[in-house]
């Protein structure tokens, strides 16, 4: 965040369950799971974000009055209020025993601009995208935790392929953060509805940067005017 905000960034996006871990790669389940500890380090991130002025999209998870827990982000305003919480939709494989699913978007204005949220699994719905579009979304911030991978494999092309092909059939930016763990498929990257990307270097802790939406595009299509 002190890197992000040093640099001019007014918004940064963190992986999917940044800051809580996720099952269940760094727990079994959710006994003794230390909650108390996980509101305290999000109130230090609420209070950096109020103290740099930054806008900080932070993977976490959530209890529910009813169910299991939730994977989600939290929308911590540049006053280091929560503003939103938006919570994964589409679970794949185990985590269906660890966590229950939201059903709703999320759209947050920062900035004069609207912003929507989505999760890893999330990608593989084209419909969840062209839900943010109807709702009048520009920019796009996607949390991933691809970092299980135990070797290299064809996923690296295929994530960073379908976030192009999402930003471009929704005209809309997608600014997406993952695990930068050794063989995770997919760098930080933010992606423009021209195709044209920037992005870090993969398994390598670092920022990628751009200035939406004044980067100047190429060619764009209308995938509805066909």
């Amino acid at each position: 965040m002190r890197e992000a905000a040093s640099n001019g960034v007014q918004v940064v996006l963190f992986p999917e369950a940044a800051l809580s871990g996720y099952g269940p790669t760094h727990f079994e389940s959710f006994a003794n799971y230390p909650w108390d500890c996980l509101d305290s380090y999000t109130q230090t991130i609420r209070e950096l974000a109020s103290s740099h002025s930054l806008w900080v999209v932070m993977g976490s998870m959530r209890r529910v009055d009813r169910g299991l827990p939730r994977s989600c982000v939290q929308v911590i305003s540049n006053r280091g209020v929560v503003v939103g919480i938006y919570d994964k939709q589409r679970l794949h494989g185990r985590e269906k025993d660890l966590y229950s699913s939201g059903h709703a978007p999320l759209v947050i204005e920062i900035n004069g601009f609207k912003c929507g949220f989505l999760i890893c699994y999330d990608n593989c719905d084209p419909e969840l995208y062209v839900g943010y579009r109807d709702l009048g979304v520009g920019l796009l911030f996607h949390a991933f935790h691809n970092a299980g991978n135990r070797r290299a494999t064809a996923i690296k092309d295929l994530m960073l392929a379908n976030l192009i092909v999402r930003a471009a059939d929704n005209r809309m930016w997608i600014a997406a953060s993952n695990s930068s763990r050794r063989y995770s498929p997919l760098a930080a990257c933010i992606v423009r509805p021209d195709g044209s990307l920037v992005r870090s270097k993969r398994n390598v802790t670092a920022l990628a940067i751009d200035d939406y939406p004044q980067a100047e595009l190429g060619w764009t299509y209308d995938s509805r005017n066909l």
